[in-house]
């Protein structure tokens, strides 16, 4: 059951967005090896889904300092001064037959990382985390709002029961008679942009992460409050969490200008698309699940055919000023492939997800209803259950 229909700027005070990072200026060999600005990312990246407080596999945690150093299960990780007694580096280490045991579910760490984190831990594993990073939250310490925090999503689970909410670091799940809060689903990324439940509305997925820094995905169990999946994308935050009907993809936007989709049990990509000249803010699949369509800050929406990864055409028309502004959101009709579009000029538009007319240059014309202009920015548009409204 879902009542929201059109959700002006009024959701949102401001669109804030990072600079894009700084170009890597290297490394100095007559330096010390930097723990946050050199060994952290990498961690980020590669390890830290798999070790977290919400997700500790073999009881190893690494967004902590004295937790990434202690170890879980096999002992101590990181033993200052000393790399050859380091268990972290055995297992990221290859062996004789060139093959290494961590990460798991992932290519292995390139040469340059593993001797630049070697040389981390010989030169004594020093911490300079500056003190204003080093907040930490988990489920055991959810943030302590002072003030009401923007909210970036809202999404009522398919039964009608539940309704998701975004905050800092975290996804609180309310009962929609409004007499609880059923969960706080509390992960690293700390900007979280879009929420999606799955089909069958047992779990909550989830894109954001931190600007400028990493791209995040999150797959909840909502029932048993568990982190089913964390994957690390892209240096940026991610957009547009879209489930394929049957629930076994999710579909996303990114800063690289790319459509991605992944096997969620797995978290292996299975679509690149990368055919957008800016962000891809949203994502939504058709009925049968054979086709995505994506939008973003350059002014269109694609259509993308999911088997071959190929992008097929434009949705919108590429006609330069037939579209104001960039497109923030999208959803698609209950029934048909049908989008009603919103973003940057405030006009809510239905389009055919594809063509049935010859295409002729500049014309636009799966266009099927234009309502009239909202004042600011729309940040997100429904349809109602029956498609009526």
């Amino acid at each position: 059951m879902k009542t929201r229909l059109l959700i002006p700027a009024l959701l949102l005070a401001a669109a804030v967005h990072a600079a894009p990072p700084k170009k890597d200026e290297g490394i100095d060999p007559n330096k010390p090896v930097s723990f946050y600005k050199h060994i952290r990312p990498i961690f980020q990246a590669q390890c830290n889904g798999c070790h977290q407080p919400a997700k500790k596999k073999g009881d190893y945690i690494m967004t902590e300092f004295a937790a990434l150093l202690k170890g879980g299960e096999e002992g101590h990780a990181v033993v200052p001064g000393k790399a050859m007694e380091s268990n972290l580096l055995k297992l990221i280490k290859p062996d004789e037959k060139g093959k290494v045991e961590m990460p798991q579910k992932a290519d292995p760490l390139h040469e340059t990382q593993v001797a630049l984190i070697e040389r981390w831990i010989a030169e004594g594993a020093k911490d300079d985390t500056p003190a204003s990073a080093k907040a930490q939250y988990d489920m055991a310490h959810p943030p302590v709002y002072v003030k009401a925090p923007a909210i970036t999503s809202i999404e009522y689970s398919p039964d009608g029961s539940m309704i998701a909410v975004a905050g800092y670091h975290e996804v609180l799940v309310h009962k929609a008679d409004g007499s609880g809060i059923v969960a706080r689903l509390v992960g690293l990324a700390e900007r979280i942009q879009k929420l999606a439940w799955s089909p069958d509305g047992k779990k909550i997925a989830l894109t954001g992460g931190s600007p400028a820094r990493m791209g995040e995905i999150q797959i909840w169990d909502v029932a048993a409050k568990k982190l089913e999946l964390s994957k690390s994308l892209t240096f940026d935050t991610l957009y547009g969490a879209s489930w394929s009907p049957d629930g076994k993809f999710l579909a996303f936007g990114c800063g690289d200008n790319a459509v991605r989709a992944i096997d969620v049990a797995t978290g292996k990509e299975t679509l690149f698309m990368g055919g957008h000249s800016d962000w891809v803010l949203d994502t939504v699949w058709g009925v049968d699940g054979k086709h995505v369509v994506s939008c973003g800050r350059d002014m269109s929406v694609k259509l993308t055919e999911v088997a071959t990864q190929r992008f097929v055409d434009n949705v919108t028309s590429i006609t330069p000023g037939a579209l104001k502004g960039g497109v923030q959101v999208l959803t698609r009709h209950p029934l048909r492939n049908e989008v009603l579009i919103g973003g940057t000029d405030g006009v809510p538009a239905i389009y055919r997800m594809q063509r049935i007319t010859k295409r002729v240059i500049g014309d636009n014309a799966n266009l099927i209803r234009k309502f009239p202009a909202m004042q600011g920015r729309i940040f997100g548009v429904d349809f109602a259950p029956d498609g009526k409204r």
